[in-house]
């Protein structure tokens, strides 16, 4: 009964812009990869402890699927709760370009919860076919939503910031998510914000400044962001910030901080505390790391 609740309440909080996805389902399917994956939860949770619970974040993994096989392989290995992906599932927002993302997870992951955050490579497209954006509803899943797990005290956070800004109204939005009363909370979305440690002409500035703020004020517990192809590590305000863009795409060699090596990473609470761990997958194409796009 519990666990009814808790998706009740999580349908309602975004639904909308999940009925904005419901009107054309990827082909082959009668839901988005988000709804296919609340049902998964809902069942995972079942078993899931209060105390000792883990889920993997990963991002980034456009352009090589057998990398990206390897990584969703081994993060499942771990029985993770859920994968939070943090965007550029694809190069451009083709249909047949998600459709080939989804055969992958679908595959490989066929009882693990994924939920995705759009990138900025989802918008792209050619004239002759619908924007990105749009089929991204359709396929994968909203573009801003709430994950809220009230028995395990969670609550996860997931934003748009594909165009390198968060509007007033974004930041309002999580503000009033964020108020809500749990122990754990996780913010993800695509693009970092510049910091002090982050200096690069890929870090958005537009609401990074408030985002800050309000993620220090509500003591979010980890901020966690994609896009530049590489993982790295900064404290903003007494706020843990991760990168996590080694999942597949091409790594970046002239970013000037981060280590640049294919990964994901590991956020485990376990007796109230969370940790974050980083999980290297090796690979010979690490030898050939490629300048910044």
């Amino acid at each position: 009964m519990i666990v009814q609740r808790r998706c009740r309440l999580l349908i309602l909080l975004v639904l909308p812009v999940i009925l904005l996805g419901l009107a054309a389902p990827s082909a082959g399917y009668s839901s988005t990869l988000y709804e296919r994956s609340l049902t998964k939860l809902e069942s995972s949770l079942q078993t899931a402890s209060p105390d000792d619970f883990m889920f993997v974040v990963m991002g980034d993994s456009r352009d090589n699927d057998e990398i990206f096989k390897k990584i969703l392989t081994a993060a499942a290995k771990l029985k993770p709760l859920f994968i939070l992906h943090g965007g550029d599932t694809v190069f451009t927002g083709r249909e047949k370009k998600f459709n080939r993302f989804l055969d992958i997870v679908e595959s490989t992951l066929p009882d693990t919860p994924i939920f995705v955050v759009i990138g900025n490579h989802e918008l792209t497209n050619n004239v002759k076919s619908p924007h990105g954006k749009q089929i991204f509803q359709e396929k994968i899943g909203p573009l801003n939503y709430v994950l809220d797990v009230k028995r395990l005290g969670m609550r996860v956070i997931a934003l748009d910031n594909s165009l390198y800004e968060l509007t007033p109204t974004q930041l309002q939005y999580l503000e009033e998510q964020l108020t809500v009363k749990r122990k754990y909370k996780f913010v993800i979305m695509h693009i970092p914000p510049e910091t002090q440690k982050w200096q690069h002409k890929q870090c958005f500035t537009k609401g990074a400044d408030r985002l800050k703020q309000i993620m220090s004020e509500q003591k979010v517990s980890v901020a966690l962001f994609s896009h530049l192809h590489l993982y790295a590590q900064d404290e903003v305000k007494g706020v843990k910030y991760i990168i996590t863009g080694g999942a597949a795409a091409p790594l970046h060699a002239s970013v000037p901080f981060g280590e640049h090596y294919y990964h994901f990473i590991v956020v485990r609470v376990k007796d109230g505390k969370v940790s974050t761990e980083v999980i290297r997958i090796n690979s010979d194409l690490e030898e050939s790391p490629l300048p910044m796009e």
